[in-house]
């Protein structure tokens, strides 16, 4: 019998990073949106005179597509933008939360509707948006859609993610950070060391306006990023701006920028991004906005499509893209991703074909735009021309020839040779020391890295160094933890080698720092919880459903009103508790079934036997819980004490009463196995997260199920990495799988490993 507090994975953002596009961004098809307001608002919405007024009018708001139907009343709409207020296709915004507090649609407070009137083509926002979110730069979704006000068509629009406290957090996990907006002239110079100096203000707004936290109003924080980018020396600058800022997302997102030619950025016209003050990390994220003057659309008769990438900044002050670009490793990185894009997300070949679909998909709804032609008399043949030739004026460039021209000039500019690998988007997850942490990075290199390794330590022990595994999103990832004792910090890098034997750090000086979140003080906890229940304790409709019991450890009553449970520690206010008092030594129980109107006791979600999350919080502040894997039909896992340590397996189950002592020994958790490296020619290690107290065997297997090799490890004289020599086998190269038997009290198998073998 064993105690199994095991290694969840969870999923990162995509991760891709981010929210897929579905449903509200489906790009297979063109939605519909429909706006319905009165006639007078409408009127006045598009009153001339009234073009920057931001008065939000009540209206209707639908959206239909092949997946998704739906319908939100008492929204708020108005017009956005800057100069496209003044064109004869508006953009507007609609405001889901402007008259009923709190209300969304699809999680979504605002959606931004853009006329795109300056692109003739009505698309090239659109491929922008897209290389930013493939390559992990966080950035807004995007996609066409009809809209028609009041049933009568307007347009061809681009439907736009609004940035706000909801993107950052489906983005970094967070969203009590600052967000600044930051508009022309946004140039990043220094101004002073007072914070005060960064609130002027051009055209009745704050170039830096902050968005969140409004009332503190505290612009420390971009006032000391601002500080460090113009007053640190090249040779200072990774040490004192990477704790602060993600350098190496920014490094991606001007690679497209130089690309795809978007002048109208923070490089060279000082405008359009937001700053995020990630409180996961302590990083201030780069944002990109606005990016429709892209891919031959000018209006300074500069040709983008030849325009240096060495030099693509405006000749005027940009503190923060020169100076990151004066560092000889991030000049080198930036180029290498300006390669990697040329060789993947800005293929003439992908771009064409993408363009081209889309196209097809779009003409119809563009041909029947006839607000499109009002500006600059574009007619439907112009809509086609402006694909492969230039309409002149603003429109230098066809959209293709464009592409082809910025790939051929920009293949000849970015030289650069082999690279150490570079280590970006570094997510993590601690919830609790009670916990296990999760930390994931994606690795870009040339080719596949030789290895990734962890290196971390905590407030309570020193250094120690682990193996990171390529899961399926594309990350490299290690999961470790959790601890019996609180811990408040872990610091960590990250170690990539490549095939060359060329390393990298990531940071390149110190380490990386997670920040536990302070725990509340509530004497709660989840004291024992039951994921299989067939016959052992009945609720009171005579159903064997899971149950989870609280105890109160405390020497005061606890109201269980302010406080939420979840079974996903990302969602801490899945389901409130309800409005009853849990007294000092006394026990609450839970029913887990799934089916929350037959009882205050009774929860709206079911648990899984093979791996749960469990907690309680109060604000959001995590009081207890944990994650666990398999736990056996009829057998809980709890404390024991009661409400003390970490759970153990229990044999005999107390709903509703103290736990009772167990037999037999038990463990934290099963040892995680990772194989290292992966994919491997020869040699090769076995490692395990922690050294077991019982032998064990390795295994080696065909796909097919065909044992290939064991090898029996005495724990008495083993250590937690085993070498093995896969070439003198005598096996032929394929995927093969790795697993590990405990021969416990009963063998117990830990989760296996499948391999790569290449061969000699």
């Amino acid at each position: 019998m064993f105690l199994i507090l095991q290694i969840l994975s969870f999923t990162l953002h995509s991760q891709s990073l981010f929210p897929s596009y579905n449903p509200v961004y489906i790009d297979t098809e063109v939605p519909r949106v429909d706006i319905y307001m009165d006639n007078t608002s409408l009127q006045s919405l598009y009153q001339a005179g009234n073009e920057d007024s931001n008065v939000e009018y009540r209206a209707t708001f639908k959206f239909a597509s092949s997946v998704l139907i739906d319908t939100v009343y008492d929204v708020g709409v108005r017009l956005r933008g800057n100069t496209s207020r003044y064109s004869s296709k508006k953009s507007l915004k609609v405001s889901f939360n402007t008259f009923v507090v709190g209300q969304k649609f699809e999680g979504m407070e605002k959606m931004n509707l853009n006329g795109e009137h300056n692109d003739p083509s009505i698309i090239r926002a659109k491929l922008g948006w897209d290389i930013l979110y493939s390559i992990g730069v966080p950035a807004p979704r995007a996609n066409h859609v009809r809209l028609y006000i009041n049933n009568q068509y307007y347009g061809l629009y681009m439907s736009v993610e609004h940035i706000d406290e909801e993107f950052v957090e489906s983005r970094f996990g967070n969203k009590d950070g600052n967000l600044y907006k930051c508009l022309y002239p946004a140039d990043l110079r220094y101004k002073g060391n007072s914070p005060g100096d960064y609130k002027y203000e051009s055209d009745g707004r704050r170039v830096y306006d902050l968005k969140t936290n409004v009332l503190a109003d505290d612009y420390s924080d971009i006032a000391n990023l601002i500080k460090i980018v113009n007053q640190t020396s090249t040779t200072e600058l990774t040490a004192k701006l990477e704790p602060i800022f993600n350098v190496n997302s920014f490094l991606k997102y001007l690679a497209v920028e130089a690309l795809i030619g978007h002048w109208d950025g923070y490089s060279y016209n000082k405008n359009n991004f937001y700053l995020y003050k990630n409180t996961s990390t302590g990083k201030f994220e780069f944002i990109p906005y606005d990016v429709d003057n892209t891919f031959g659309i000018d209006w300074f008769n500069i040709d983008w499509a030849t325009r240096n990438v060495n030099s693509w900044a405006s000749n005027e002050d940009r503190p923060l893209t020169k100076k990151i670009l004066s560092v000889d490793v991030y000049k080198k990185r930036y180029l290498f991703y300006i390669r990697q894009l040329l060789a993947k997300e800005f293929s003439p070949t992908l771009l064409s074909a993408k363009a081209t679909t889309t196209y097809n998909m779009i003409k119809q709804y563009a041909y029947a735009d006839t607000y499109r032609t009002l500006d600059y008399g574009w007619n439907n043949t112009a809509f086609d021309n402006s694909y492969n030739q230039s309409l002149g004026g603003h429109v230098k460039y066809g959209l293709i020839p464009y592409i082809n021209k910025r790939h051929q000039n920009a293949t000849s500019q970015a030289v650069v040779g082999n690279i150490p690998p570079v280590v970006t988007n570094i997510y993590h997850r601690a919830i609790s020391y009670k916990v296990p942490i999760k930390i994931a990075a994606q690795v870009n290199d040339e080719s596949m890295p030789k290895s990734v390794k962890l290196i971390y330590s905590t407030d309570n022990f020193s250094a120690r160094e682990i193996p990171m595994v390529l899961d399926s999103t594309g990350f490299y990832a290690v999961t470790f933890g959790p601890f019996s004792k609180p811990i408040t910090k872990v610091y960590y890098k990250i170690v990539a080698v490549d095939t060359e034997n060329q390393s990298t750090t990531e940071p390149l000086s110190g380490m990386n720092v997670i920040n536990f979140p302070s725990s509340s003080s509530v004497t709660l906890c989840v004291n024992e919880v039951m994921t299989s229940n067939t016959h052992t304790f009945p609720d009171e409709y005579g159903d064997y459903s899971d149950w989870i019991e609280l105890y109160n450890y405390g020497t005061s009553s606890i109201w269980l009103g302010d406080i939420t449970i979840t079974d996903n520690l990302s969602n801490s206010d899945k389901w409130n508790l309800p409005d009853v008092n849990i007294q000092p030594g006394d026990f609450i129980l839970f029913w887990a079934d799934g089916d929350a109107s037959k009882g205050n006791k009774h929860l709206p979600f079911k648990l899984n036997r093979d791996g749960e999350e469990i907690g309680v919080f109060t604000s959001k502040k995590f009081i207890d819980g944990y994650n666990i894997s398999r736990i056996a039909k009829d057998k809980t896992l709890g404390y024991y004490p009661n409400g003390k340590g970490l759970p153990v397996e229990l044999n005999t189950p107390t709903p509703g009463a103290s736990n009772v002592k167990t037999e037999g020994s038990y463990r934290l958790y099963l040892p995680a196995v990772t194989v290292f490296p992966n994919p491997v020619n020869n040699e090769f290690s076995v490692n395990l997260s922690y050294k077991p107290s019982a032998n064990f065997t390795i295994s080696i297997t065909s796909m097919s199920g065909k044992l290939v090799a064991e090898k029996f490890v005495d724990f008495s004289i083993s250590n937690t990495t085993i070498p093995w020599n896969l070439g003198s086998l005598g096996i032929s190269s394929g995927v093969y799988i790795i697993s590990v038997t405990l021969h416990e009290e009963n063998e117990v198998k830990l989760n296996s490993q499948r391999i790569i073998y290449l061969g000699n």
